[in-house]
């Protein structure tokens, strides 16, 4: 290796950079919402966007001489004010400004002194002096920077704001529209605004005319904008209707303005009755409980419960009914509600008869939604043509819009030349996608607003009992309401570029594997790629896809040739084109498989586009060991030598309906390189895996250590993460790597030393020797907690963490119960899945040892955990006194491994959870005392918002 490195243009990424302030930076932006985030990620919905300030640190560090001062970069990525207090460095004034940013008084902005930096460009003289350093080092020409998964176009973004020379290309002809939209437009045609919304005016006079007759208005200066839906089906038992409500709030504030709407049920026939919170409590009537729990439903006139599989059934075989149960409209006193009417009923048939009657509207989006991944949520309830999304209320909307759309696209054409007209009609065509995300059946219903939230609020096409429409011509969600959010930050990324003299964009759209570039005409490239089964872009993607080609086809024909998108040729890890598995394995690892093979194509790829020691930035943003596996297998592949990791805090810590997925809340920023050679470099000789192991374990270890002894506020299992890059550094620097019988070790395996190094250093630092002569499914059980915080984790990593402890946890699975499986997931169970009920057992209910292994009777146990889960169940069905008792006939106050498990619980288990109650109890009272545990120090403040602890908690 220092042959070669020798040789390479050094540069900034491979050097220490300021991760902290920019994980400040990056939670600052995010932790607001929509209304501290660039403006590239509001214009339209996409999956995944990084926050401005990691990027930019991605961008610049990749280009920059390595001996650029920290200090001089941050400000270069406009992060700090105009003055500083005297002798106080810029990482130390915003590190402090962090410490009492929520004691602050004004915005954040005003806290820190200077605005979020993805609203600030650099300014003429800082392009000038940063253009002539990079020529300097970069033998007289601007480094070209490639993003080969470009997305919606964050990074490239970033580097056209520094005027460097810039090439995005992307598979998906959704994001690569975005592409042009915030990359290609903004800075080749610029102010459109006026053009746009005076097009839109008249597309929106045309439409609104069309559909009014199908949103009738009580009076004229009462105009429907959103209405409450639902479904209903004929009970199978009683023959009744039976609506399928989940709850029945259409809006409800904590401060107790709330309105909902009860269904009065007369045999066939439901009518809706609109009712505040106080006239709901007054008729007993609880909004909060609906007819379906669990995707099985009640009937109200019968009772009888109706499985969710016979609801789905209904659904497939088109036997149910939309249920319009709500109005909400404008007045002159804002926004109010109402039950429906025998006029609103008789606006949706009508509706629903123009749609059937119509040819046009009769075959629009006939397109099969493909059996896949994430679709089959949507097939599971019926919906199988894209068209099937709507309700014919919705359709008719969306349809008449686009009509509308045609009747003015040629004169459009006419009037402006052709980039100009090509811009004006993207932008509109994006208005009108926009809509698709809030006015669907995948979208939920909002109640602390009373419209509908966005449709893939979690990535998902999960099925919604409740749903709004939207009057497209009237109100909060409107047409013209989305045209406006677009221009609005359309001419904000116009605004990016006031500074930047020139421009060199090429946006192209094609497979990341088969590039459309020279050989060897890149110097840096810096990709976000897709990871492992984290996102199904394009399944989801062909909600607005199918639109978009109705839209802009003629525009862009061989972009919007196909009928859906490409899944095929995407890198992801999508089981739902897995149609064969082989002996021995499984659809995901066979999805598995393919992944590391498209990203090594993808990787490959870009070796032979860069210059001889080139360097390769990949970020990655992914919990789950597979995923790093397949992604350092494909950099491995490729032939890159990765040189330098950086871990950056670049996500909302614990983001709402996020928990549970494998996108970590850090991002490891990878340096890799080309050799200079421009071929690939391994060793002839493989590394022993002994050696590798002690290596990887040492590093691991001084990597957490590290990030324990700074400043940043990092989750443990992003501890973890942040030593995976020094980690994969030593193991591909080492590679190939062998074990003792010659067989060929993959980066998992080293990544199964590094958890196991950093979970020591966990114990070590949160629990002392609270473990020590532990049992092992007692120590797993306590580590999973301490490490993930919540029940529910990915298998995968359950599994290794407990071979890292030395336990089998398949093998334990059935005798102990202590964890039971959903899908891909891992669930920790507490004592009341596991102990058989003492006060039920003592009454004679025979509750069966297999479901419940744990008996509270026994005299002893085998594992220290079983102990302490009978002592809870002892302790809530018999109470304290006996509790006391029980304790000492088995000696158990006296035996320091039950002592030391109940101190770790109560240091790691969440407030929230039901053991932790019963824990607090236990080491409280007489209990307490027999025990001799200090509570206080254990007991974590339960007046905390967010459950979730970080590692500077303790």
């Amino acid at each position: 290796m220092s042959e070669t490195t020798k040789k390479l243009r050094q540069l900034k990424i491979e050097q220490i950079l300021p991760t902290e302030v920019v994980g400040i930076e990056n939670m600052k932006e995010t932790k607001s919402g929509g209304s501290t985030m660039s403006s590239h990620r509001l214009i339209h919905p996409w999956f995944a966007r990084r926050p401005t300030t990691a990027t930019r640190l991605a961008v610049l560090s990749s280009i920059l001489p390595s001996d650029y001062p920290n200090d001089k970069l941050l400000r270069l990525m406009k992060i700090g004010p105009k003055r500083l207090p005297e002798g106080e460095s810029l990482i130390d004034y915003i590190e402090r400004k962090s410490v009492t940013e929520e004691n602050r008084s004004g915005t954040i902005p005003e806290h820190y002194g200077y605005d979020y930096p993805h609203n600030r460009s650099p300014t003429k003289n800082e392009l000038n002096e940063l253009h002539e350093t990079l020529r300097q080092h970069w033998d007289g020409d601007l480094p070209v920077l490639l993003d080969p998964t470009s997305g919606s176009g964050t990074i490239p973004l970033e580097s056209l704001r520094y005027g460097l020379p810039t090439k995005a290309n992307e598979l998906n002809p959704v994001a690569w529209l975005l592409n042009k939209a915030v990359l290609e437009y903004p800075t080749q045609v610029g102010n459109i605004r006026e053009d746009v919304k005076d097009w839109a005016e008249q597309i929106d006079k045309y439409a609104s005319e069309e559909l009014e007759p199908y949103f009738p208005s009580d009076t004229p200066d009462k105009n429907p904008s959103h209405y409450f839906c639902t479904y209903s089906i004929e009970c199978p038992s009683c023959g009744s209707r039976l609506p399928l409500a989940n709850k029945w709030w259409f809006y409800k504030q904590s401060s107790g303005n709330a309105h909902a709407i009860k269904p009065v049920i007369d045999g066939n026939t439901i009518n809706y009755q609109h009712l505040t919170e106080e006239e709901a409590n007054r008729e007993g009537f609880n909004p909060s409980e609906g007819t379906v729990e669990n995707a099985d439903a009640e009937c109200p006139t019968c009772t009888v419960v109706i499985e969710g599989d016979t609801i789905k059934e209904k659904f497939r075989t088109g036997a149910f009914e939309y249920e319009i149960c709500g109005v909400k409209y404008k007045s002159g006193n804002g926004s109010e509600y109402r039950g429906t009417t025998q006029k609103d009923r008789d606006a949706f048939k009508k509706a629903r008869d123009k749609v059937s009657n119509n040819l046009n509207y009769a075959t629009l989006l006939t397109t099969d939604v493909s059996e896949g991944n994430k679709t089959k949520e949507l097939r599971n309830y019926g919906i199988t043509q894209w068209r099937d999304l709507f309700s014919p209320r919705q359709l008719l909307s969306h349809a008449v819009y686009l009509e509308a759309f045609e009747e003015y696209k040629q004169k459009i054409r006419s009037t402006h030349d052709g980039q100009e007209a090509e811009a004006i009609i993207t932008l509109l065509s994006l208005s009108a996608s926009k809509l698709i995300e809030r006015n669907c059946r995948a979208a939920p219903l909002r109640i602390d607003r009373g419209y509908a939230a966005n449709m893939f609020g979690t990535n998902n096409f999960a099925f919604q009992w409740t749903f709004a429409e939207s009057n497209m011509f009237s109100g909060s969600l409107s047409y013209l309401s989305a045209v406006d959010d677009v221009i609005e930050n359309y001419e904000e990324i116009v605004g990016y570029f006031s500074e930047v003299e020139s421009t060199e964009i090429s946006v192209n759209q094609g497979d990341a594997a088969s590039l459309d570039y020279p050989d060897e005409s890149i110097d840096a490239v810096v990709v976000d790629p897709p990871y492992g089964n984290n996102v199904m872009y394009a399944e989801l993607s062909d909600a607005f896809y199918v639109w978009l080609r109705e839209y802009l086809q003629d525009i862009f024909p061989e972009e919007f040739s196909s009928e859906t998108t490409n899944k095929s040729d995407e890198a992801v890890e999508n089981i739902g084109l897995v149609e064969q598995v082989g002996k021995g394995d499984s659809k995901q690892s066979v999805a598995r498989k393919r992944y590391e093979e498209k990203m090594s194509d993808i990787f490959s790829e870009c070796f032979n586009v860069l210059q001889p020691g080139g360097v390769l930035t990949v970020y990655f943003t992914d919990k789950e060991a597979g995923a790093w596996d397949a992604l350092t297998m494909s950099l491995i592949n490729s032939g890159f030598l990765i040189s330098a990791t950086h871990t950056v805090t670049s996500e909302k810590l614990a983001r709402i309906g996020m928990r549970d997925v494998n996108s970590a809340d850090s991002t490891l920023l990878i340096a890799c390189r080309k050799p200079p050679s421009g071929e690939t470099v391994r060793g002839e000789t493989p590394s022993l895996w002994s050696d590798v192991k002690m290596k990887t374990r040492k590093i691991a270890k001084e990597k957490a250590e590290e990030l324990l002894q700074s400043s940043v506020n990092i989750s443990k299992t992003d501890l973890i993460i942040g030593a995976f890059g020094p980690t994969l550094r030593v193991f591909t620097e080492e590679y190939p790597v062998v074990d003792a019988y010659d067989d060929q070790i993959r980066p998992e395996q080293a990544l199964e030393q590094a958890r196991a190094a950093v979970t020591e250093v966990l114990i070590e630092e949160e629990l002392g020797d609270t473990l020590d002569n532990v049992d092992s499914l007692t120590k797993w059980y306590v580590l999973m907690w301490l490490i993930y915080e919540r029940p529910t984790v990915p298998y995968d990593d359950a599994n290794q963490l407990g071979l890292g402890v030395g336990v089998q946890i398949d093998e334990i699975k059935r005798d102990t119960k202590i964890w039971s499986k959903s899908k891909d997931k891992l669930i920790l169970q507490g004592q009341s899945d596991r102990v058989r009920d003492y006060t039920a057992l003592e009454a004679g209910e025979k509750r069966r040892k297999r479901a419940y292994p744990v008996d509270p009777r026994n005299e002893s146990y085998p594992y220290v955990i079983d102990s302490v889960h009978a002592a809870l169940n002892v302790l809530d069905t018999k109470g304290s006194d006996y509790t006391w008792n029980w304790l000492n006939d088995r000696a158990l106050a006296d035996d320091p491994q039950f002592r030391r498990t109940v101190e770790s619980l109560l240091k790691v288990i969440p407030n929230s959870h039901d053991d932790f109650e019963t824990l607090v109890n236990l080491v409280s009272g007489d209990t307490g005392q027999l025990l001799d545990i200090d509570a206080g120090k254990l007991i974590k403040d339960e007046g905390s918002e967010d459950e979730t602890t970080t590692l500077n908690d303790f």
